[in-house]
């Protein structure tokens, strides 16, 4: 697929290359997020380490829009997102967040939720920056991950978009398409990495590998016209998105539990070239339940919980686990 004004490409990494040892400039002309300080940043670092060490194979991704009307983004309600959000304390902005996790197997719900199309469930699991206050004027949400969307084929995909917000008023605007990179396979259970890193221009660098196949994919995308500035927060979320073209949510399938590791981001205050500060899920982080409206239209119930999971190694990260509806 060609260039577009929305994105644009980088070198590919050419097969054999030593990362570990290249230099800055060599990691942006190859689409590769720059090396954390192995002493300050020791967990980010284990985490780039691991992206770009073997299997590792870089090919410049290739795209295709996944129905002109479907739509990710947020809808500033709990009835679609589930897992969990940091904010930056100003003057600090989120310049760069990661994100892992493994794919899940996936299956219709017992019980059909009411007002959702629910012969065709979907989830959408991501990281991503800003979105939460999705009312706001030209707010936006750059965002990076994988889709589990049982009546398409193939079920299980990499996606991403950057969602904005154009209108200033209460009138819905037009759905905007979510992006399949089509070229990196996944099936269930292969190992996820990815992220995004703000760029001095505001572009943002958006990263994804299928660690258990060693593909790895980048590029470059711009902002989709005037926008908030990012980096007031950072989430790691699984989604049911809006259904083309009623505008209701999805259902969302049974997807058991998804444990979303190396959660992290660095804020940093005067631009992404600066020394920054390591976010983790250990600062005032916000769990975000899932509700379903089911028989009773005045009684909702919770279909996906996030729990903060301690590891032995001091990390932090947050497990989401569908809950079974009783009706």
């Amino acid at each position: 697929m060609p260039k577009s004004d929305s994105y644009g490409f980088y070198e590919e990494v050419p097969d054999g290359f030593n990362l570990l040892g290249a230099t800055p400039d060599q990691l942006d002309l190859y689409g590769i997020p720059q090396k954390p300080d192995a002493k300050t940043e020791a967990r980010l670092y284990e985490f780039w380490r691991r992206l770009i060490s073997s299997p590792f194979t870089a090919r410049r991704p290739t795209f295709s829009s996944i129905e002109p009307s479907a739509q990710g983004g947020p809808v500033e309600s709990l009835l679609n997102w589930s897992g969990a959000l940091i904010h930056s304390l100003p003057p600090e902005r989120v310049v760069f967040a990661t994100g892992g996790w493994n794919v899940p197997n996936v299956s219709h719900p017992s019980i059909p939720a009411l007002f959702t199309p629910s012969n065709d469930p979907r989830a959408l699991v991501w990281v991503g920056l800003d979105g939460h206050e999705g009312g706001l004027p030209n707010i936006s949400l750059p965002q990076i991950g994988t889709a589990h969307w049982l009546n398409h084929k193939p079920e299980h995909f990499a996606w991403w978009e950057w969602w904005r917000n154009s209108s200033a008023n209460t009138v819905p605007g037009p759905l905007q398409a979510i992006t399949v990179i089509d070229n990196l396979p996944i099936n269930v259970g292969d190992e996820i990495l990815a992220g995004l890193a703000v760029q001095v221009s505001g572009d943002v660098l958006f990263f994804i590998k299928n660690q258990s196949t060693g593909e790895f994919r980048s590029f470059l995308a711009r902002p989709p016209g005037v926008i908030r500035p990012l980096g007031s927060s950072v989430e790691w979320i699984v989604e049911r998105p809006t259904d083309p073209p009623s505008r209701k949510l999805s259902a969302i399938p049974a997807y058991g539990s998804l444990d979303f590791r190396y959660c992290m981001a660095r804020a940093a205050s005067d631009g992404p070239l600066a020394p920054g500060r390591l976010l983790t899920l250990d600062d005032s982080a916000r769990m975000i339940h899932m509700r379903e409206v089911f028989a009773d239209p005045n009684r909702t119930v919770t279909v996906s919980s996030p729990e903060l999971r301690h590891e032995k190694d001091g990390s932090v990260g947050v497990t989401c686990s569908y809950k079974e509806p009783t009706g």
